[in-house]
C-alpha cells in the first residue's frame, strides 16, 4: 500500500515536498538535503527502471560514475548529518513500508514529518535523511532497500561535530591578516570537498575558477571518484560542454559568483537543475569564481539527462490541459 501510494507522487510532487519540510530541517542539513535531491532525481531513476538496455541508456544519456542509486542505498547521503541516524530511518521507513496501514495523509510532507517523530533524535535534525530515505525506496523499491544492511561508518572529520559547529566551519572564512594586506597578496581561500577528511581542502585565489584552484592541487587523484586526472573535481573541458564539473555547495555559497546566462542554461540542458537563484545549491565547478572559503561535495556521475527531464514536463503540461 505505501508504495502504490508513493508511485502517485512525481517529480513535481517531491519537489514541493521538499520546499515544504525545509523550514523544517536544520542549517546542518538545509542545503545538504536539497543538493542530494539534484544528485539523485526521479527522472534518472525512471530511466533506468525502464531501460530494456542499461549499457544503452548510459551512452544515450553519456552517463558516467555510479548513477545507480539501488547501489548507493546506504551511502548516496553521506554528507548529510543525519546520515548517522541512516540505521534507525531505514528500519522505520521499511516498518512504515511494510504496514498495512493508510498513509496517514496524500500528501508526502506529513508522512515524512510522521517517520521522522519515531526516530530519537531533534525532528529538524532527521527530516531531511527521512525524505532523502522515502525518495530512495520509492526509486529502488522494497526489495532493494531492504536489503542493503543499513550499516553506516561513524562520523569523521568535521561531520563528526555538532551541528553548529558544522554550520560554524562552513561559514567560516580565511582571514588574509595584516601583513597580506599591506604587502598587496592576493587573497587566498580554503574549498573543502569532502567534509569528512581533514586533508580534503585546495586553496583557492581570489576570483579563480573552482576547476582551475582544483587543478592546481597536485595529488594524485586517479583512483578518485570518476578518476579524476588534474585534482579533486572531475573536468574534461571547463567551458560548460561536458557537464562534469558540477558540483554541490554546502557552505559558502555567497562566496562564488553568481550564475550567468551560460551556465543556468547549461545546467538546464545537463538536467541538474533548473532554478533562478543566483546563488542555487548545484554550480558547475568550471563558471564559479570564489571570493572567500567554499564548501562542497562532488556528485557520483554526471550526464546529459536534460532533454529526458524537458520532455517528462511537457508530457506532464499537456496532460493537464
Amino acid at each position: 500500500m505505501f508504495q502504490s501510494f508513493l508511485k502517485q507522487h512525481d517529480a513535481a510532487a517531491w519537489q514541493r515536498t521538499v520546499e515544504a519540510l525545509l523550514p523544517g530541517i536544520h542549517d546542518v542539513d538545509r542545503r545538504a538535503t536539497q543538493i542530494w535531491f539534484h544528485f539523485f532525481p526521479l527522472e534518472l531513476a525512471d530511466a533506468i527502471n525502464e531501460a530494456a538496455d542499461l549499457v544503452q541508456l548510459a551512452l544515450t544519456l553519456r552517463l558516467e560514475g555510479n548513477f545507480r542509486l539501488s547501489e548507493q542505498v546506504d551511502s548516496s547521503h553521506w554528507f548529510l548529518y543525519g546520515h548517522r541516524f541512516w540505521p534507525q530511518v531505514k528500519s522505520a521507513i521499511v516498518a512504515r513500508a511494510e504496514s498495512k496501514a493508510a498513509p496517514s495523509s496524500l500528501e508526502l510532507a506529513p508522512v515524512i514529518r510522521d517517520i521522522a517523530k519515531g526516530i530519537h533524535a531533534d525532528d529538524s535534525l532527521v527530516i531531511g535523511i527521512c525524505a532523502v530515505g522515502v525518495m530512495t525506496l520509492q526509486q529502488v523499491g522494497l526489495q532493494a532497500f531492504r536489503a542493503a544492511s543499513g550499516a553506516v561508518q561513524p562520523p569523521q572529520g568535521t561531520l563528526a561535530r555538532t551541528p553548529a559547529q558544522i554550520v560554524a566551519a562552513r561559514n567560516k572564512n580565511d582571514s588574509q591578516g595584516i601583513v597580506g594586506m599591506f604587502r598587496g597578496i592576493r587573497a587566498q581561500y580554503t574549498v573543502t570537498f569532502d567534509e569528512r577528511r581533514r586533508d580534503a581542502r585546495f586553496t583557492a585565489i581570489n576570483q579563480q575558477h573552482l576547476t582551475t584552484a582544483s587543478a592546481n592541487d597536485k595529488r594524485d587523484y586517479s583512483s578518485e571518484l570518476r578518476g579524476t586526472v588534474e585534482g579533486p573535481i572531475p573536468a574534461q573541458c571547463r567551458t560548460a560542454s561536458c557537464g562534469t564539473c558540477w558540483v554541490g555547495i554546502l557552505g559558502g555559497n555567497e562566496h562564488l559568483s553568481p550564475v550567468e546566462a551560460h551556465e543556468k542554461k547549461r545546467m538546464k540542458e545537463f538536467g541538474y537543475i533548473l532554478s533562478d537563484d543566483p546563488r542555487p545549491v548545484i554550480r558547475l565547478a568550471c563558471q564559479a569564481l570564489a571570493s572567500g572559503n567554499v564548501t562542497l561535495v562532488i556528485p557520483p556521475w554526471n550526464g546529459f539527462i536534460g532533454k529526458r527531464k524537458g520532455s517528462r514536463e511537457t508530457s506532464a503540461a499537456q496532460q493537464q490541459q
